[in-house]
């Protein structure tokens, strides 16, 4: 098909390629930092066209890695699909996550994605554009985490559906997917018996088992063969009332480090998310999580 191009033509493209890559491979969290504000900042003029006031949300991070900046960006993507959804533009699949360490320019490269569909939305509902973000410095992947966080709050506050236990156990199976490659990789074939079922858990004792299963990723990550860049940071405990947003933020948090330790045992194999579930409850994800932390053990 390219029979016809003149040499020039193909080195000029092939310019530009590089050009391009080489640019993306230079992204820093600065540059992500700044795309995410650019999403805060169309946000903020459909709540002013709401005559909405999203409030601000209290982060208490410990330090966040690439991939779990990469995760949270995911879980803002799927919530800006609901957006689109609510606002009569169709959804877009989530794209796949990379089988290799996540840099800062796959963060931006969703973040671009993220920003492009929530100005669809923006002109959609005929909202004025604002005023394109100035770009910061100094800022770390956890600063973008705790941006993306924002982002999520102020979504949340524009008629998108809140997360419920179906949204949290669609993950749960996925992070579950995702420990059996990496058993397969090691050539583990323990079998593990499926958790009885469990009745009247609450999103607490979620979030207390899933705690506890990140625990044992960090403990499997020491062992040789299992280590993973900056290694597993456990991300401080929510106090108070927990939520199943506050549940699946700690699932992603899981499923981005089951995800770098796939790679560190040399697997290939994409992570393959789970369909839309139904009629889940905190109970069936405490079940997911039971058996999760009983093919950890089997590492």
């Amino acid at each position: 098909m390219f029979k016809h191009l003149t040499k020039t033509t193909v080195i000029a493209a092939a310019g530009a390629f590089i050009s391009m890559s080489s640019a993306m491979a230079q992204t820093t969290p600065d540059h992500v930092y700044q795309v995410v504000d650019n999403v805060k900042a169309e946000l903020a003029e459909m709540h002013k066209a709401n005559l909405s006031d999203p409030h601000q949300v209290k982060v208490n991070l410990t330090e966040r890695q690439p991939r779990h900046v990469l995760q949270k960006a995911r879980e803002v993507y799927g919530d800006v699909q609901k957006l689109r959804n609510v606002n009569g533009l169709d959804g877009k699949p989530l794209p796949t996550f990379p089988v290799r360490k996540v840099t800062p320019a796959d963060v931006r490269e969703l973040a671009d994605k993220i920003l492009a569909d929530v100005q669809d939305v923006r002109k959609k509902t005929k909202t004025p554009a604002p005023a394109p973000a100035a770009l910061p410095s100094g800022k770390t992947p956890t600063d973008v985490y705790g941006n993306l966080v924002q982002v999520k709050a102020s979504i949340g506050e524009l008629g998108v559906p809140v997360i419920v236990p179906n949204d949290v156990y669609q993950v749960a199976l996925t992070i579950i997917s995702d420990i059996e490659k990496v058993r397969a990789a090691k050539g583990v074939t323990t079998a593990v018996a499926e958790p009885a079922d469990s009745k009247g858990k609450t999103p607490k004792d979620v979030y207390a088992v899933a705690y506890k299963l990140l625990g044992k990723i960090k403990a499997l990550t020491e062992k040789k063969g299992y280590g993973i860049p900056g290694g597993v940071i456990m991300p401080n405990k929510v106090s108070g009332r927990i939520t199943p947003a506050d549940v699946i933020d700690l699932l992603n948090n899981i499923l981005a480090e089951v995800g770098a330790v796939k790679v560190a045992v040399g697997s290939s194999a994409k992570t393959e998310f789970a369909g839309p579930q139904s009629g889940k409850t905190p109970s069936d994800v405490y079940d997911a999580m039971v058996k999760a932390g009983a093919l950890v053990d089997t590492l």
